[in-house]
């Protein structure tokens, strides 16, 4: 997702919004990417070490390192992340028996 000049930092919540989005999110279990948004998002595999970084983001970095990671890509020979794994192939059926898990609560 991005606008007609190739950013998306119009969706990155502030100080304001991200607590509400990090409650929302919080019992996600297993996070669905295709190879650009993961490559997007591995960033907060290691976002805990950038100096200073506001608490709301490190709540944000610690549940998303917390989470499974499915990356669906036929060219990322590995991922760069823990708890994450690569598909070659999209499957439905395995995306609707991921759903039918019960739900995780991170801690």
């Amino acid at each position: 997702m991005e606008d007609e000049h190739g950013r998306f930092d119009f969706a990155a919540p502030d100080e304001e919004v991200n607590p509400y989005i990090n409650q929302l999110t919080s019992s996600v279990g297993t996070y669905l990417y295709g190879r650009r948004m993961y490559e997007a998002m591995v960033y907060w595999e290691t976002a805990h070490t950038v100096p200073n970084l506001p608490q709301f983001l490190r709540d944000w970095t610690r549940q998303w390192q917390a989470a499974e990671k499915i990356v669906y890509s036929r060219t990322l020979a590995e991922p760069r992340s823990v708890r994450t794994r690569i598909e070659r192939e999209f499957e439905p059926d395995v995306v609707r028996r991921l759903k039918g898990r019960p739900p995780r609560h991170h801690r």
